[in-house]
């Protein structure tokens, strides 16, 4: 609960955060072993050892200095919080919001970019709109809801340990298309390790507003998405929010037709703030939930 505090008070500036480094590092790492003309089997050995010794390194020099460590409880505590993302992205989409509304669409396009693996130089108000969305919801729903379900079941070493996964397959994707072979086992396990969570959290946000209608999208659009996960968690909002999410996007010069999600209006910069609004709600559900089963179990 400190953490969580802390997180949302005195949330960590992307200048002096640790993600800022890894990212820059894992990014560099993977240039260095990305072969592109070399066959499958290289893919998919070289980035499985790349991301598993990466881990097992820094996992191996975490646990030494818990072992060490006066408070362990406390360590465990800093990790949660180095973890934890949500007022960033939350500041950002905000503040993109604004700048569509005062037709500032290029400054609202540079603030964009860093937040998403996609080419966003010819998006308009409304593609602006529909991008941010989608970051926020799986960036929050993997850097916050995830983290604080892993840290609860399986404690602070397997949270580091997904955290780190999600940076470096981040890092790798702002280089790489979605598709790209490389891609392929460090997108399976993080597809498996999110698949209870994303799935918990878009069932909450479905049984905010619009459940009928967010069943029907996970049936007709969710479970057909380019990644399921993803899938039923934009279905959810697209549903709750009344807003048509998803569609083609452009990674590395690239079109690929994503599915569309909906068949409702488009986006627009005040359905920013309600999406926040939901997942705040969603939010508070789950801590009024850890809450009660912490009270339940010193009964």
């Amino acid at each position: 609960m400190i953490a969580l505090l802390v997180e949302r008070f005195l949330p960590l500036s992307s200048w002096y955060h640790p993600n800022t480094f890894l990212s820059v590092a894992f990014r560099a790492l993977g240039k260095r072993i990305y072969r592109a003309k070399e066959p499958k089997s290289y893919h998919y050995l070289s980035s499985t050892l790349c991301f598993s010794l990466v881990i097992l390194v820094i996992m191996t020099i975490t646990v030494l200095l818990l072992e060490f460590a006066y408070y362990p409880e406390l360590l465990a505590g800093l990790i949660l919080y180095i973890c934890l993302q949500w007022q960033s992205p939350q500041k950002k989409v905000l503040r993109i919001a604004r700048l569509v509304k005062q037709n500032q669409k290029a400054t609202a396009r540079e603030l964009l970019s860093p937040l998403v693996a996609r080419d966003v130089s010819k998006l308009s108000s409304a593609g602006i709109c529909k991008a941010a969305m989608e970051t926020f919801a799986l960036r929050v729903a993997r850097h916050y809801f995830t983290v604080i379900f892993i840290y609860l079941v399986f404690g602070a070493m397997a949270t580091l340990s997904y955290h780190l996964l999600s940076l470096m397959h981040q890092a790798w994707r702002t280089d790489l298309t979605p598709n790209n072979r490389f891609l392929k086992t460090i997108s399976a396990l993080l597809f498996l390790i999110e698949w209870l969570p994303l799935r918990l959290l878009t069932l909450t946000i479905a049984s905010s507003k619009a459940t009928k209608q967010s069943i029907h999208y996970i049936k007709h659009y969710g479970r057909h998405f380019y990644q399921s996960n993803s899938g039923w968690l934009l279905s959810a909002c697209s549903a709750s929010l009344a807003v048509q999410l998803g569609g083609p996007a452009i990674y590395q010069s690239q079109r690929f037709n994503k599915m569309r999600i909906g068949i409702d209006r488009l986006p627009k910069a005040d359905d920013l703030a309600v999406l926040v609004s939901r997942f705040n709600q969603a939010r508070g559900f789950w801590l009024l939930v850890i809450i009660a089963i912490e009270i339940l179990k010193t009964i």
